[in-house]
């Protein structure tokens, strides 16, 4: 079995009825040390931004105004992941991309099958940033048995 995974789609594998969680894939963002390197070597930039939480409509009733950090992201591209397909902008050096910042170059994984196996789930986006490998595989073993697969969504919405 092959698993191929870029940016933030992650793939994850369900063992011994969901008793083990092995992950398969990282996620490829800007705050990854090696992500973070290859990206400063290719002439881009990470950052952050900060806020303070006055600046956003937040009162800290007398408390020091909290500064609030968003996700890192690349330059080129302000993206807050470091490989994807597409996002031209952030590629092609007419629109002022850089082709080495944000690649395209997916991780590969081979692995053999096994009966204990259950599943492998893949996903993407935010549904890692509500819940986590463990968390998604109960629900598909708990909530999963008389839900259908497209409504996972639900349980990461509040």
């Amino acid at each position: 079995c092959y698993v191929a995974n870029l940016g933030d789609s992650r793939a994850i594998l369900s063992a011994d009825d969901g008793h083990k969680v092995y992950s398969l894939s990282k996620d490829h963002k800007p705050s990854d040390e090696n992500e973070a390197n290859r990206i400063a070597l290719a002439g881009g930039q990470v950052y952050q931004s900060k806020l303070k939480a006055s600046q956003l409509g937040i009162n800290c009733e007398g408390q020091e105004d909290e500064t609030i950090y968003g996700p890192h992201r690349i330059l080129p591209g302000r993206l807050s992941v470091s490989r994807a397909f597409g996002d031209l902008h952030a590629k092609l050096i007419r629109l002022g991309g850089n082709p080495n910042v944000l690649i395209s170059e997916p991780d590969i994984i081979q692995f053999q099958l096994q009966e204990n196996f259950d599943f492998i789930f893949l996903g993407c986006d935010g549904i890692f940033d509500k819940l986590d490998n463990k968390e998604i595989v109960q629900i598909i073993f708990n909530e999963g048995k008389s839900t259908e697969a497209s409504d996972i969504t639900e349980f990461t919405q509040e």
